[in-house]
């Protein structure tokens, strides 16, 4: 049980230690003295005549004060062989603990990000993703980026972007996304799955038209074959000769001929059904799929953290390329197998959404930022992070149907979408149609692309950074396309890309930058991140005085949940003056060594 003197001790211990300059302390204990005694009463025993309340003697002043030094400087010498109590030691640390320093303020690094503003959200959509947020009570953020993303996915490949006016540099509209939140706090995976629930319908609908039309195809595929095989037995017939003297009549075999290769070339092909959207990520998979589908699919992943780790281990090298190549939207793949045959996909085109805890992705950068970087996490330009709301209502509401069907309508419509009736350009030699920026659309961008290549990235210094902002030279018109498109399945434009497009584009840049500085802010320093959530348990009294690593991570604390944060986070704190670390002698036997134990500096005690 603490004595009243160590209680005592403890306290001005604490209030010393709070102050602006705090005073180097060293402790005595003094032998000889009663129950609850003091110095008073130890210079007692040393002057009896002294009352403790007049001035100390002068004869026993010179006596006393050299006596306290010589006993300071031997506890100064040898703190840790000595059986006394330290001040620190009554203070609840451990005994070998001898002096603690002010402990240094702790602040989270983590940079403050852009809200979502509402008027940069499609006009189109913003009134159906208002309403989704609002009834959700969570950041609009991500069913925006979500809504963003399928909606590149359904245009895809079917027509490009050539941001500058003469040159053949063109970008493929599809984008990765990510949204990036706590777990049943921000509701991440509902918001996702709203957007992606019209992606959902379309795919059913489709699935409709497909079986319908399966039946029509398998008659024609019929009908062809029937006649093949007659072809077939003409030309043997023709081939044995005519009559006796068994003279080919070349004529007749160059009528079948022709015939043969008519049935041949428009033999229908068979029934395939279009798709959208998968989960599937295999290479052999995605080849068949983009192949049957040339305009590209969404891959769609709840929890996205788990397909890019899975890239990093060596037997995924080859679909982790294959998809950074179907990122760039424009790239083609054959694949030979000896089971399956050829397959070739003329076009590779890859949009990818999906969720990511920010505990899973700290890690995943910190990699990065140590080398391992080839521009997979770059690539995920939507990615945004949003503050969690700091209030809450009970919303009960009837969803807004009608703006929900207006946006279904906006990509039905663009599924189906003939671009080059709506303004794009496609040549003899173009792979795809393709749009350009009207004059004052085509300044905005100048204007953009000129000050973000010469100032903006000159002065970024983070390499991540750098990485990520360069890719925003195709991002900014892929955005200015898709806005664009949007409206024209709206009904709203025609032609060429607006200067509001642009600007619209260039809006989004600003935001999606912001959210990028919070993410790679997470991976330059993630042991402080943790440093900060340790400091608050600790403030607020929820560990036991001293404690082990294991004790922290054994609770489950969010960005304390692995050995190696906790022990990263300790660290830190040490260095701070908020822990002090020390760890029993081994005794020699076999078997695991005790765990360090650390020590709370006794102000948060």
């Amino acid at each position: 049980m603490t004595t009243r003197a160590e209680q005592y001790a403890q306290a001005v211990y604490a209030a010393l230690m709070a102050l602006a300059s705090p005073p180097t302390l060293k402790a005595l204990q003094l032998d000889g003295l009663p129950e609850g005694g003091d110095v008073v009463d130890w210079l007692q025993n040393h002057a009896p005549e002294w009352d403790g309340y007049a001035a100390f003697p002068d004869d026993s002043r010179a006596w006393a004060v050299a006596e306290l030094k010589k006993l300071a400087k031997s506890a100064e010498l040898t703190p840790a062989k000595t059986a006394k109590p330290t001040l620190a030691g009554l203070a609840g640390a451990d005994s070998s603990v001898f002096d603690w320093e002010k402990p240094n303020a702790l602040e989270t690094q983590t940079p403050p990000v852009q809200a979502l503003p509402l008027q940069i959200i499609p006009e189109p959509f913003r009134a159906w993703l208002a309403d989704v947020s609002h009834r959700m009570q969570t950041p609009p953020d991500f069913a925006t980026v979500s809504a963003l993303v399928i909606t590149s996915s359904v245009i895809g490949a079917g027509c490009a972007m050539r941001p500058k006016r003469f040159d053949d540099w063109e970008v493929i509209p599809n984008l990765w996304g990510a949204c990036i939140g706590r777990p049943s706090v921000v509701l991440k995976s509902p918001s996702m799955k709203e957007p992606v629930s019209l992606l959902e319908r379309l795919q059913a609908d489709y699935g409709d038209k497909f079986e319908r039309d399966k039946a029509a195809a398998e008659f024609d595929k019929i009908a062809n074959d029937a006649m093949l095989d007659d072809v077939k037995g003409k030309i043997k017939s023709a081939a044995k000769g005519n009559g006796k003297d068994g003279v080919v009549e070349t004529g007749k075999i160059a009528k079948l001929k022709a015939d043969y290769l008519e049935l041949s070339a428009h033999a229908e092909p068979e029934a395939s059904r279009r798709l959208f959207k998968t989960n599937e990520t295999s290479i052999q998979s995605m080849t068949k799929l983009n192949n049957e589908n040339p305009r590209g699919l969404l891959v769609f992943r709840d929890e996205l953290m788990g397909l890019l780790a899975g890239w990093d281990r060596e037997d995924k090298a080859d679909e982790r390329a294959y998809f950074l190549e179907g990122w760039n939207g424009n790239g083609s793949y054959t694949d030979v197998k000896i089971g399956r045959g050829l397959t070739d996909a003329k076009n590779i085109c890859i949009s990818l959404l999906g969720g990511i805890q920010p505990d899973k992705l700290k890690r995943y950068l910190y990699q990065a930022l140590q080398g391992d970087n080839d521009g997979l996490m770059q690539r995920l330009q939507l990615a945004v992070w949003p503050d969690e709301p700091t209030e809450w209502a009970l919303i009960d509401t009837v969803p807004d149907k009608a703006e929900k069907q207006r946006a279904y309508s906006i990509i039905k419509t663009l599924a189906e979408l003939d671009f080059i009736q709506y303004g794009a350009t496609q040549g003899e030699y173009d792979a795809r149609p393709y749009f350009r920026f009207d004059d004052d659309g085509q300044a905005v961008f100048n204007e953009w692309l000129t000050e973000w290549q010469t100032v903006k990235l000159t002065r970024e210094e983070n390499p991540l950074m750098v990485e990520h902002l360069g890719k925003f030279r195709s991002l900014m018109p892929s955005l200015a396309l898709i806005f664009h498109c949007i409206d024209i399945a709206d009904g709203k434009a025609h032609g060429a890309v607006s200067a509001t497009a642009a600007w619209l584009a260039v809006d989004w840049c600003d935001y999606l930058e912001s959210h990028a500085r919070r993410i790679y802010a997470m991976a330059e320093s993630p042991e402080h991140e943790a440093a900060v959530k340790l400091a608050s348990k600790i403030k607020a009294k929820a560990l036991p005085n001293p404690f082990t690593g294991k004790t922290v991570y054994d609770k489950g604390w969010h960005g304390l949940k692995d050995r190696q944060d906790v022990e990263a986070a300790c660290n830190i704190l040490i260095d701070e003056n908020w822990l002090i670390m020390t760890r029993k002698r081994t005794t020699g036997n076999r078997g695991r060594p005790p765990l360090p134990k650390y020590h709370i500096n006794p102000v948060f005690l």
